[in-house]
């Protein structure tokens, strides 16, 4: 189990926004090419970020995106909770079951595994993904 492409790709993205110290508007194709993520995916996961106010876009000859908030308040559960197919992790990564019941000799102990991955996403920062 790991991240969607879209989560990966969009939590590069951001770190990207982070490290600019001076605050400026980066374009489309400067955070495509510098991250290597295809830019007509990457137009697609940054509209879904700023509708979700995370980042900010600015349009015209001189526009392009920043984060819309400090990197330090933007968890990776942020970006997940948008961005993932299946946020909650709420499938049983073996059987599939969503019971509450386990279905499986794996469904108690997947549950444990996805708690803990959530706690590690909300303590983890745009800004430690950024400068790590």
């Amino acid at each position: 189990m790991g991240f969607s492409k879209a989560t990966g790709y969009g939590i590069r993205a951001l770190a990207y926004l982070a490290r600019q110290t001076d605050l400026r508007l980066c374009g489309l194709s400067e955070i495509a090419s510098s991250e290597n993520i295809p830019p007509v995916y990457l137009r697609k996961l940054l509209g879904e970020l700023r509708r979700h106010r995370i980042v900010k876009s600015v349009k015209g000859i001189h526009g392009g995106y920043l984060l819309a908030q400090e990197p330090q308040n933007i968890t990776l559960w942020d970006v997940f909770k948008v961005l993932d197919h299946n946020p909650y992790m709420d499938e049983c990564a073996l059987c599939g079951s969503r019971d509450e019941k386990p279905s499986c000799l794996f469904c108690g102990e997947w549950r444990r595994i996805r708690d803990d991955l959530v706690s590690i996403l909300k303590n983890k920062t745009i800004a430690d993904f950024a400068t790590g």
